[in-house]
């Protein structure tokens, strides 16, 4: 990486890291604190996109399933974690630089027996832990295999980021199984008593502790 994209990175990460103490800590600090509103949450947590990626998709350790659906002009990738689906244009050309997308803009086309894909136009905050700046490009390669497994392969090219474009590779297996629905923390249902309980640690903070509505 590059060594301001490493810093970030190492800052975002602490961020995960910090340990509750159960104080409102962030009242000793200037600016915005971590609880003020939800939006600031990761988007992971929030539920609008996996933490596995969309373009590349990594391994995790659960709902790593993948449905992929043809058509004639469309791929569609069905990612098992926060169900993030991937439209694929086939065969055609990217839209503006200025218009983005949190899953990016996808296109594709067939080399042989491999489905190449190319993925550009990020939304510039759904880079989550990895981060990522507006250059950021991946090119993907779906290959499938004799035993009906799919090598999938990809490179990640984003000067402002890494030092030089990386590559990785992994095998998704077939599955006769049904892939479901995730739906997450369905409702959001616990922002409410993350907010509330962020209310609560700086009442006793400031000395004025009390029920709330």
């Amino acid at each position: 990486m590059t060594e301001v994209a490493a810093t970030a990175r190492e800052h975002l990460i602490a961020s995960f890291r910090r340990t509750n103490d159960g104080t409102a800590y962030w009242l000793d600090k200037e600016g915005p604190g971590p609880y003020d509103n939800m939006e600031q949450r990761p988007n992971a947590e929030r539920c609008l996109l996996g933490f596995t990626g969309a373009a590349p998709t990594l391994p995790s350790g659960y709902n790593n399933f993948k449905r992929v659906v043809q058509t004639e002009d469309h791929v569609m990738i069905l990612i098992e974690m926060v169900h993030d689906a991937r439209i694929v244009r086939m065969n055609s050309e990217h839209i503006p630089a200025a218009e983005k997308k949190w899953l990016g803009d996808s296109i594709g086309w067939w080399e042989d027996d491999t489905l190449v894909v190319d993925t550009t136009n990020f939304h510039p905050v759904a880079g989550g832990r990895r981060g990522r700046s507006p250059e950021y490009h991946v090119v993907e390669r779906l290959t499938m295999q004799d035993d009906g497994n799919i090598l999938y392969r990809f490179t990640v090219e984003d000067p402002s980021t890494w030092t030089a474009p990386w590559t990785g590779e992994y095998i998704w297996k077939a599955d006769a199984g049904r892939l479901y629905e995730y739906a997450c923390h369905e409702g959001n249902y616990s922002f409410g008593n993350i907010m509330r309980g962020a209310r609560m640690l700086e009442r006793d903070m400031e000395g004025s502790p009390g029920a709330l509505d």
